[in-house]
């Protein structure tokens, strides 16, 4: 009988929170369709929280579970079922001294008169890319490093906590181009 109870609450306990309630009042608790979030990405931070988990692995099952949750209420496109989870594992969440680590590559421009916020030019690595100056032209990657200090020693610029997806995202205008750091 023991086993029995074990296995039920095992069972209990791997069913993400808030997926079962009271049914119809009779008080036999029934599993509920999963109402499909208007943001994804800021529903799996609410239920995953980056900052309380234990460890790595925990933070990934988490988002792994619920994204299932997402798949099975058909909340989800082709691409997010296939990337949810893969920048839940390269994210920093459950790595105390983990950080982003950015790197940018700047291409080259050929506007003939750079900086008078006119388009004119088209970026040298990508020739349907617009460009006025050079720095509308930037790549920038992400890669996670166990700490700032590893991070810059291999020539990045420490991004804070977050996942790779989204991270460092440099944003190309015709004025200036920015990098900003999201969490997963």
């Amino acid at each position: 009988m023991r086993k029995v109870r074990a296995v039920a609450l095992a069972v209990l306990l791997s069913v993400p929170a808030g997926s079962w309630s009271m049914g119809n009042g009779n008080g036999h608790g029934r599993p509920q369709p999963l109402t499909c979030p208007e943001d994804v990405a800021a529903a799996i931070a609410e239920r995953c929280r980056c900052d309380d988990q234990r460890n790595h692995g925990q933070y990934v099952r988490c988002v792994v579970r619920f994204r299932n949750a997402l798949r099975k209420a058909d909340c989800l496109d082709a691409e997010a079922k296939r990337t949810i989870a893969r920048c839940a594992a390269r994210s920093t969440c459950g790595k105390p001294t983990a950080v982003l680590c950015c790197f940018t590559q700047l291409g080259t421009c050929s506007d003939p008169t750079p900086g008078n916020l006119m388009a004119e030019g088209t970026c040298s690595d990508d020739v349907e890319v617009a460009c006025d100056v050079d720095g509308d032209c930037s790549t920038t990657r992400a890669r996670i490093a166990r700490d700032e200090a590893a991070c810059t020693a291999s020539g990045g610029t420490p991004g804070g906590q977050g996942s790779v997806c989204g991270a460092c995202v440099t944003s190309t205008t015709t004025t200036s181009s920015s990098t900003t750091s999201t969490l997963p």
